[in-house]
């Protein structure tokens, strides 16, 4: 059994709490770690290339954040998912387009860990949220007002103003609930 395989064996088992620790401190080796972990990542088992994602969290180097934004097309929703989450753990901003492809695409839980990741990156994700709010889907402008609420955008004000008035009650919701942590609720608001 080679190296490789043995640690696929060994990320594939029921024991979470050891595949997370050796996936930490996989990604806590540098460069020799991510090594290892991009070979985790070929595997064709998604828990290895799960906890190798959990690796590359733990790393968070550059090399390590644009490996995560290509993992966010793996095809396993549990992949792409903890990618996503990953990313916005880290507030990876180079991932904020990716991520924003993710949110828009993906009608699985990924597309709301997505969302999630772009809050958790704040500022630097407010222009996409905006664009994403002129989706024709409902599901995707609902995602992107909720992650608005904690970016805390004045640029988002004319967007989420407007979503006040969105067929779906969803959006209507976040964008109010957005707007009142800004401390701008329901008073008239007037574009200069």
């Amino acid at each position: 059994m080679t190296e490789h395989s043995g640690l696929i064996e060994r990320f594939t088992s029921l024991d979470e709490t050891a595949c997370e620790a050796e996936a930490i401190a996989l990604g806590q080796k540098g460069e020799t770690g991510l090594e290892t972990l991009g070979k985790l990542l070929q595997a064709d088992k998604a828990d290895a290339r799960f906890w190798a994602v959990r690796g590359l969290w733990a790393n968070g180097s550059p090399e390590a954040i644009t490996v995560l934004i290509d993992t966010l097309a793996d095809e396993d929703e549990m992949v792409r998912s903890g990618a996503a989450l990953a990313l916005g753990e880290v507030k990876a901003e180079a991932a904020v387009d990716a991520l924003a492809r993710l949110l828009t695409a993906d009608s699985t839980s990924c597309g709301d860990h997505a969302a999630d990741a772009l809050a958790k990156i704040g500022p630097p994700s407010a222009g996409v949220l905006i664009e994403v709010m002129q989706s024709e889907s409902p599901w995707v402008r609902r995602r992107a007002a909720k992650a608005l609420i904690p970016v805390e955008s004045k640029e988002a004000i004319p967007v989420l103003f407007e979503a006040l008035d969105d067929d779906s009650y969803m959006v209507r919701h976040y964008a109010e609930e957005a707007l009142a942590r800004m401390g701008v609720g329901q008073m008239v608001y007037f574009m200069v």
